[in-house]
């Protein structure tokens, strides 16, 4: 099974520097709505499943959120900021907070959250698209967001299992 679209990524790199762009993608980076918060959200869940193909399936996800998160650190880099585990909020770094993580353990509940944040993460990166005229960040980010579109089809693959079971 994949768990990215099977398409290449766009070579990372920015027409030129921009720490306004930056800092979005620093929140898409390690803020509440993040690729730093799936990962940790996917890896608990994991944890929690005893069905092998579910925990598969997260697993996978996760790691595909962990290239995101590597490719949004370099263009962070690019753009002028450090890629700190943080986020900016009214010109103030948060640091990244354990409590972004959801510790349900409803699965049905937790997919059904999994699939909001999957959109809710596509929609921040269509905000920024719009923001920013580089080229090569707007390229890297729509290439993100299909893999994100299949991470939502995954979790309503299983959604849909978990109600058939």
């Amino acid at each position: 099974m994949e768990y990215k679209v099977n398409l290449p990524y766009p070579e990372i790199k920015v027409e030129q520097k921009n720490p306004q762009i930056a800092q979005m993608l620093l929140n898409s980076y390690a803020g509440e709505v993040s690729e730093d918060t799936a990962i940790h959200d996917y890896i608990f869940q994991m944890m929690l499943l005893e069905h092998p193909e579910y925990k598969r399936v997260l697993k996978g996800i996760a790691i595909v959120e962990m290239h995101h998160l590597e490719i949004l650190g370099n263009l962070i880099y690019q753009l002028g900021l450090t890629p700190v585990f943080g986020k900016v909020q009214k010109d103030t770094l948060e640091w990244f907070n354990g409590s972004y993580v959801n510790y349900n353990n409803d699965f049905t509940r937790v997919l059904q959250e999994d699939i909001c944040e999957e959109q809710k993460t596509i929609e921040q990166y269509e905000r920024i698209i719009a923001c920013t005229n580089d080229f090569y960040v707007q390229e890297i980010l729509k290439r993100i967001i299909l893999d994100e579109e299949l991470h939502i089809e995954l979790f309503s693959k299983l959604l849909y299992l978990i109600g058939k079971g």
